[in-house]
């Protein structure tokens, strides 16, 4: 009788039902969900009898000692400051670990603990990061069977409105945690052009922008996410490369983020009383204007932008300008900004999001011949079910947990898809069964 194993995943959000929904369609397995809201696992679990719920809150060790221990794998879903605690149980009980999040630098400190305990965490297995690493090591190990030379990567990842349902002035919606969004949005970034590394700051970020046109897509703005160069080794790079990692989203995206951020929308730090004062004078406030009058005009002025800018239209199409009373007593700006943004800006019922996943590798053979190697993946959301990025980020994650506690994937470590080569094949192979797959070109130059 072959032995059912444990899975446990620590964190019931949007992410986490369609990896449930994955491991209970392969009936081999026992899943633990656990979540410091008990009410959201229970919800998960449903009424299926191999799925237990528990609860956990963060600082209780004993109690997540107590969920580790009976498990074979321990998936974190959970925000990444508390990776580090999962992981430190992990240890203890030498259980593998992965998650879908960029590798944390906390977790760099356990790397020879790690070792030592023949264990492996795995990090970066979701949409992006995960599958474009998946489709970036794909092209790279077409490139190097022909005998060629890399030059230059660009990879592109997004998770936006499908054209159908792109239908608001902002040209994006809400689909998972917007604390996220933004917090991602303030990180320093860097490229490397040329062997040349170029270094974005986080307040810098979108005003480095610029286009790119996907066949059979359209053009969409691109900026830099996180900082490349941890990647060059683990890819196998020359160290001259140009190596570009960035975020797509429709037409003036950027230029938003860029003058909210300039207004101070973003902050999340100074607690304000927002007692009996409306949207117009917080927004008022923000340029230090103890009046309404002419705020269109003091604000192009202090943006240094057109009065008739498409931007100020925006702002008052998510209600900024109204004399209608903010809905919180207290709060930061940003909280302010994320009730306009949740009540405008959520998917409506029956409206789809989309990923695009899009790469592109410049090569030179010994014939002298330079190829662009193309891989382009593009999925849409259920609107009767799962949303495109909660199945991007869960698949590849479920799928290469089940590779490692099948015994199918024997690495130990501290890694992520770069520095697991063999990961990339088998993840990919499965993943087409659920819609999810690259479709490749080649164009001489």
């Amino acid at each position: 009788m072959k032995d059912i194993k444990t899975i446990t995943i620590i964190g019931a959000g949007l992410m986490v039902k369609p990896m449930v929904d994955y491991f209970i369609e392969k009936k081999e397995y026992k899943i633990i969900i656990v979540d410091q809201f008990i009410e959201k696992a229970i919800n998960i679990k449903g009424n299926r009898p191999e799925c237990t719920a528990y609860e956990w809150r963060n600082n209780d060790t004993k109690q997540l000692d107590n969920i580790v221990k009976k498990s074979d794998i321990v998936i974190s879903m959970v925000p990444k400051p508390v990776h580090l605690i999962i992981a430190k149980s992990c240890l203890k009980y030498k259980k593998n670990m992965v998650t879908a999040s960029y590798e944390v630098p906390a977790l760099m400190e356990l790397k020879n603990e790690v070792e030592k305990q023949e264990i492996l965490i795995l990090n970066e297995l979701g949409e992006v990061p995960g599958m474009d690493h998946f489709g970036t090591q794909m092209l790279i190990d077409q490139i190097k069977k022909d005998n060629g030379r890399i030059l230059s990567i660009n990879s592109y990842g997004s998770g936006i409105p499908a054209f159908e349902s792109n239908n608001n002035p902002m040209g994006y919606k809400f689909s998972w945690d917007p604390v996220t969004v933004f917090t991602a949005a303030q990180t320093a970034a860097a490229y490397f052009k040329d062997g040349e590394k170029i270094f974005i700051p986080g307040d810098k970020l979108f005003e480095n922008f610029w286009f790119v046109e996907i066949d059979d897509l359209g053009i969409f703005e691109t900026y830099p996410n996180k900082d490349v160069e941890k990647y060059i080794e683990p890819f196998g790079l020359d160290e001259n490369i140009s190596f570009y990692r960035g975020l797509l989203r429709y037409s003036g995206y950027c230029n938003n983020m860029r003058y909210m951020e300039k207004l101070g929308l973003f902050d999340n730090k100074k607690i304000n009383n927002f007692e009996n004062k409306t949207f117009l004078q917080f927004t008022s406030s923000l340029i230090n204007k103890e009046s309404s009058e002419n705020l269109e005009n003091n604000i192009s002025e202090f943006l240094e932008i057109n009065r008739n800018s498409v931007f100020l239209h925006r702002m008052k199409w998510l209600g900024l300008f109204d004399d209608k009373q903010i809905p919180l007593e207290k709060g930061t700006n940003l909280n302010v900004l994320l009730n306009r943004m949740l009540e405008k800006m959520a998917y409506a019922p029956g409206e789809k999001d989309m990923i695009i996943i899009h790469i592109e590798i410049i090569a030179e053979f010994a014939s002298g011949v330079k190829e662009k190697r193309i891989a382009t993946m593009n999925v849409l959301g259920d609107p009767e079910g799962e949303t495109a990025i909660s199945k991007a980020v869960a698949l590849p994650t479920a799928i290469s947990s089940r590779l490692i506690v099948d015994g199918k994937i024997n690495a130990i470590g501290l890694r992520m898809p770069p520095n697991l080569p063999e990961l990339y094949k088998p993840v990919l192979e499965e993943l087409k069964e659920y819609g999810f797959e690259f479709h490749t070109k080649r164009i001489k130059l």
